[in-house]
């Protein structure tokens, strides 16, 4: 496709720049404060030094380099064993200057100096793939995930009601029940005769989560539930094309790659892969765009219109809409499905807490066929706290990034200057005794209230865990990945007792997940057994 080609010769190094020369301008920087004039000089921070020539590029080079064999999470760690809470990484080619932090309090301060339009950086492919490759599709409209500076808060203004009023979310509850118990009553038809889960469970998972946000983005069902599905078939490719999309942002916006200067395979499987998710995708919300039109405004006088609706309604540039729809269904696939399957593998390995949460949703749910209900949700505060307590021993992304927009910004008594990226390590943290007594083990008790209003443990500081981010870049499709994972391990946990054998292994590319097949044992509960022991 002529796509593939750099677009009138223009360098996509070149082009990032020319994308972002507006968007990206900073605020003025304000007068040095004290602070800052008594903080040690950027170059005394800890970190690994340069060698002549190379730099610090050999250490993340095979055979010799000291981190050329760890994935990021890995990567994470080493850095905080070797060097402390406060890392600096330079002279690395291709890449900024990075300052890795490892406490909370120089967390919150990066959130809360961040100006007004915080520039988070980290996916240069896809915003060149968007301003650049396809400026003919897009025209100037590439979504609140890629953009930065003032265009990023124009677009994140006019999505953020419809997506993060808890209103909008509620009114999905029950159309996303529906796919989970679909889902559920598909695992009796996937289990082998012991029990298990085929190898390729995860790939169903996926399914699940493409048909669960396609209620929300499209107004639609897809069909990815159906029994055989396709190879070829529509949903089976975007699921496809989403995998490959992760792997090739890894390879060319994480590692060393000079796919900035010269087309590299890596950058044609990405492109592949999203002009397939894009032509799918643009496929069914034309069609969920022309049934809302023949609806008329029925729906707007009753105000009980979709996320979609909404977003038509209230932007006079239905693009807006459409790009938003769009990132729902590229970044909602594999996110919750890995936020899922982690959550259920830490509840099969711990019985104890998989039958506690048995019986908070049994009282709940009395009748296992019953409607899920937003309220019902809120009630089940155990539910939540097994969630918050897989992602915080595994969350689905290990890092956040933040480039420093103002001059005086000091963290752990150290100048970082205006420029630098700040890597925020929230999986080191969150998996640190220092911040989590007893951190390796899983205690979904640590996050509930008891009785007189306190908590069992001592808590950690509120930016210790922040899996959906903090403050105005905050994930906007935060209250709908919540609603699919609770309401898909309600269901599961209700019907199934889950056991999972053997330790699994862990990998982290884009994101965090179970390398291991998702081979789970389960065994239908006694309807009649109000105690929870299972059939």
């Amino acid at each position: 496709m002529s796509g593939l080609l750099r677009q009138r010769g223009c360098p996509p190094a070149l082009a990032l720049r020319r994308a972002r020369s507006t968007s990206a301008a900073a605020p003025a920087a304000p007068q040095q404060s004290a602070e800052w004039l008594r903080a040690a000089p950027f170059s005394q921070m800890p970190g690994p030094r340069p060698l002549p020539l190379v730099g610090n590029l050999w250490r993340f080079l095979p055979p010799l380099g000291e981190f050329s064999r760890l994935d990021l999470a890995e990567t994470l760690l080493a850095m905080r064993g070797r060097y402390g809470d406060i890392v600096r990484v330079e002279h690395v080619p291709l890449k900024r200057p990075v300052v890795y932090a490892y406490n909370p309090e120089d967390i919150q301060k990066v959130f809360r100096q961040e100006g007004p339009w915080p520039v988070r950086g980290g996916v240069p492919s896809l915003c060149y793939y968007r301003s650049v490759t396809r400026r003919d599709w897009f025209q100037g409209n590439v979504g609140v995930i890629v953009s930065e500076g003032e265009e990023w808060l124009e677009a994140r203004r006019k999505v953020n009601r419809p997506m993060m009023q808890p209103r909008s979310a509620k009114h999905y509850v029950a159309p996303i029940d529906r796919v989970a118990q679909e889902f559920v009553d598909r695992m009796l038809e996937l289990r082998d005769e012991d029990g298990k889960m085929p190898p390729d469970f995860k790939n169903e998972l996926n399914k699940w989560s493409l048909e669960s946000i396609s209620v929300v983005a499209l107004d639609a069902r897809l069909g990815c539930l159906e029994k055989a599905l396709p190879a070829d078939s529509e949903p089976q490719r975007m699921i496809d094309a989403a995998m490959v999309v992760f792997d090739s942002m890894m390879r060319l916006d994480m590692r060393l790659s000079p796919w900035r200067y010269v087309t590299t395979p890596a950058w044609r499987r990405l492109v592949t892969a999203l002009d397939c998710i894009y032509e799918i995708s643009m496929r069914h919300i034309s069609r969920a765009v022309e049934r809302i039109k023949a609806r008329g405004d029925q729906r707007e006088s009753s105000g009980e219109m979709s996320v979609l609706e909404r977003l038509l309604v209230s932007n006079d540039d239905p693009r807006v809409a459409i790009v938003m729809a769009l990132d729902m269904m590229f970044a909602g696939i594999d996110t919750t499905a890995t936020a899922l399957s982690t959550t259920l593998y830490f509840l099969a390995k711990n019985p104890e807490a998989q039958q506690k949460l048995y019986r908070e949703l049994r009282a709940k749910l009395p009748d296992s066929g019953q409607p899920l209900t937003a309220e019902t949700l809120e009630d089940c505060g155990f539910l939540r706290a097994c969630v918050k307590e897989a992602l915080r021993l595994r969350p689905v992304t290990v890092f956040n990034m933040r480039r420093v927009m103002v001059d005086d910004l000091v963290l752990s008594g150290f100048r970082v200057p205006r420029g630098v990226d700040v890597i925020l390590s929230h999986f080191a943290i969150t998996n640190s005794e220092q911040h989590f007594a007893e951190a390796s083990r899983f205690v979904p008790e640590r996050w509930v209230k008891d009785a007189l209003g306190g908590f069992p443990a001592r808590q950690a500081h509120p930016f210790a865990y922040l899996p959906f981010g903090f403050g105005p870049r905050m994930c906007v499709g935060k209250r709908f990945a919540e609603f699919e994972i609770h309401v898909l391990l309600a269901r599961m946990i209700r019907r199934f007792h889950v056991e999972f054998e053997g330790e699994a292994s862990w990998k982290t590319t884009m994101m965090h997940m179970i390398a291991s097949p998702l081979t789970f044992k389960i065994t239908e509960r006694c309807p009649a057994d109000s105690h929870g022991a299972r059939a």
